[in-house]
């Protein structure tokens, strides 16, 4: 069972990582603007987020929207946008990053007990 589950979540994982890595060049090398919209809607505070110069450094873009995507499933209820664009982009992200810390988990459960 446990085989099966993490074969699934793998080949999801697998699946999603060019798209992920395209998503998130687009997000981390493009406009600013895209992620000062995903900062408004999910920070808790962007103020103070933003007050500091490195902020908008692309590999701090980078990791703050890997972290936006794996925290997604929790924080979701701070978005105050009604586009359904933006929630299939989170979700399909969060189960792409989630993909592959389940898999992993998963591996290394299977393997503890075999």
């Amino acid at each position: 069972m446990i085989h099966t589950v993490a074969f699934i979540l793998f080949y999801y994982a697998i699946a999603w990582s060019i798209p992920g890595v395209i998503m998130s060049a687009m997000v981390s090398l493009g406009d600013p603007q895209r992620i000062v919209f995903i900062d408004h809607q999910l920070s808790k505070d962007v103020e103070k987020l933003h007050c500091h110069p490195r902020c908008m450094i692309s590999s701090n873009i980078a990791c703050r929207l890997f972290w936006f995507w794996i925290s997604y499933p929790f924080i979701r209820k701070r978005a105050t946008t009604e586009s359904i664009k933006f929630k299939i982009f989170m979700w399909v992200n969060a189960l792409g990053m989630w993909s592959y810390i389940l898999c992993l988990g998963l591996i290394l459960i299977k393997k503890m007990f075999s």
